[in-house]
């Protein structure tokens, strides 16, 4: 991977960590302030999309970049799923939409850099990889 590449991977992701940190940040102060939240409900197959990330960064270290890229395009599919099953109407899945829906996007910029970019995008996408954890177990665990 060139310079440029990791550069440029590293300012996204420090970008993309600060706006999930802004996200987790004003879910804490709500969860904490407000008397109506109610933990949201995780459907069993979103947490099996998390093997849809470890298989796509499996495969990303395997150098099979395409096959990653598909297994990215799947965990989107299940996210966009998965956000459009919440209700806005509740406060907790409406946070669980946001970060849901915000995750969806860097994994689709993610699993696009793959498929045309190769070995140039995987630092990011081992990034989307693990936020895509972190996310489940801020909205299924913590929440």
């Amino acid at each position: 991977m060139t310079n440029v590449a990791r550069t440029g991977q590293t300012l996204l992701i420090v970008a993309s960590s600060m706006l999930f940190a802004a996200f987790t940040s004003a879910m804490v102060v709500r969860r904490a302030t407000g008397t109506d939240w109610i933990a949201p409900s995780v459907p069993v197959w979103l947490w099996a999309a998390a093997l849809l990330a470890i298989a796509a960064s499996c495969l990303v270290a395997k150098k099979f970049y395409r096959s990653a890229a598909l297994c990215g395009f799947a965990l989107v599919a299940s996210q966009i799923a998965c956000a459009a099953s919440l209700r806005m109407g509740d406060v907790a899945q409406s946070f669980a939409a946001v970060l849901v829906t915000a995750h969806a996007a860097h994994a689709l910029f993610g699993a696009c850099a793959l498929w045309w970019k190769g070995e140039r995008a995987s630092l990011f996408w081992h990034f989307a990889g693990a936020l895509w954890l972190y996310v489940l177990w801020l909205i299924g665990v913590w929440a």
